[in-house]
């Protein structure tokens, strides 16, 4: 089948690895007609939080009526996830006409970057009026770093990708507001003091409004459950609260951290599309759904899968389940290499029953003995095979109700499982990074 040729031989790019700029990307754009110029786009970059702030923005911005395309990475099980025009997956046979009509143009180009390319030709010619982008890694370098955005959005930032973007906050920070443009509002998450210092520096430099969670705006959570978060948005300043407030607004995505990622949307969206109705906000937001961010597979026994990679990622991750659900749970987990597995573990050393560590089918994959060897806390069982790690923590769980199953760690460790479970998968291990 031709697209399966053709999508093996844009996997093979991965071996030209990471190579941040923009020319390559810029000269490619040029040659066909630059199709980042034709629609309006809402460009987003973070360490946490942009796969649910991204499909937030999506869902308003679908209900007010405008035809929406939103481009995101890593995909799950397939790679046509990755671009989606109202709700439709990229078909196959359109990935195969553009991969060949940007062919002739992209000797130099990394697979991220050939992705990215892609995406943007396809929104043109589907004449949409909104683009939401997520950035693949960093954002000053980034390959989706040519748009100019109706706004920019940056997510919580912590440690993440250092050997590109460099060893500290600062450095992470520096390459995240890259992505700030001149005039152009930043709608941004609470950050650490470091972090936000350079934020409000960068936009200054460039004569962005900047508005910041907690500063400028803030929701507060009402309720909290395994369906999702009932919460109010305040849009102003804590002293302007009498002047806007929309009360009882319910996401179907649950977890604290996504108080902040929701409210950070909706500053967004409405930063982007000033003419908005609550009531289609409240219809937007009811539509939300996002594989892999705690997402409830079963509830007799509970099964809970969420990409959670890192240690932010993981402490909001707990902090969550322990209101959401008084059982213990049996942790199947995964990690890339380049990821700090001490500090993911930790916030679950003393609240999980149970630690199973397995290795997804990539090339990336942290491997047994090298977990061992930079493993504090040795206390953690090892089945090779993901899916048979699923299952031995799917048992455990069903023979004892004060148990639940909690896959992490890993998008391609979740993939993998998906894929098991009857997902239809093609190139699931398709990443950016060596």
């Amino acid at each position: 089948m031709k697209y399966k040729e053709l999508i093996n031989e844009l996997y093979k790019r991965r071996t030209k690895g990471i190579k941040l700029g923009l020319n390559r990307v810029i000269e490619a754009l040029e040659r066909i007609g630059n199709p980042h110029q034709y629609f309006k786009s809402i460009h987003i970059a973070g360490t946490n939080g942009k796969g649910s702030v991204s499909k937030i923005v999506y869902c308003l911005l679908r209900a007010h009526g405008f035809s929406v395309g939103v481009f995101t990475s890593p995909h799950l099980t397939r790679f046509t996830e990755r671009i989606v025009v109202n709700d439709s997956e990229i078909l196959e046979d359109e990935v195969v006409y553009l991969i060949e009509k940007i062919k002739p143009f992209s000797d130099e180009l990394t697979f991220f970057e050939y992705v990215t390319v892609m995406a943007f030709d396809y929104f043109r010619e589907k004449s949409i009026d909104y683009a939401v982008i997520e950035t693949g890694m960093g954002g000053r370098l980034d390959a989706t770093n040519v748009v100019t955005p109706v706004v920019s959005v940056i997510t919580k930032i912590g440690l993440d990708h250092q050997e590109f973007l460099g060893p500290d906050l600062v450095s992470i920070s520096k390459e995240k507001a890259g992505i700030i443009k001149k005039g152009v509002p930043v709608v941004s998450s609470s950050q650490e003091k470091e972090a936000e210092e350079v934020i409000i520096k960068k936009a200054e430099e460039m004569k962005a409004p900047l508005f910041i969670y907690g500063r400028d705006f803030y929701g507060r959570l009402n309720s909290i459950k395994l369906e999702g978060i009932l919460f109010d948005f305040y849009p102003s300043k804590e002293e302007d609260l009498n002047s806007d407030t929309y009360s009882n607004l319910f996401l179907p995505l649950t977890g604290f951290h996504q108080l902040e990622n929701v409210s950070v949307a909706l500053k967004a969206f409405m930063t982007a599309c000033p003419s908005w109705k609550e009531e289609l906000i409240r219809e937007g937001l009811i539509n939300v759904t996002l594989p892999g961010r705690l997402e409830i597979i079963s509830y007799e026994p509970l099964v809970v899968f969420d990409i959670a990679h890192n240690s932010h990622a993981a402490e909001a991750l707990v902090k969550s389940l322990k209101v959401l659900t008084y059982k213990k749970p049996v942790v199947v987990f995964a990690m890339m290499q380049d990821k700090d597995v001490n500090g993911f573990i930790r916030p679950f050393e003393d609240y999980a029953y149970k630690i199973i560590f397995t290795v997804p089918n990539y090339e990336r994959a942290l491997k047994y003995e090298e977990l061992l060897k930079n493993l504090n806390d040795k206390r953690v069982d090892y089945i090779p095979e993901s899916f048979e790690a699923f299952k031995k923590g799917l048992l455990l769980c069903k023979n004892n109700q004060k148990l639940y199953l909690l896959c992490t760690g890993s998008t391609y460790l979740i993939g993998e499982i998906k894929e098991y479970l009857g997902e239809k998968a093609l190139y699931r291990g398709l990443g950016e990074i060596l």
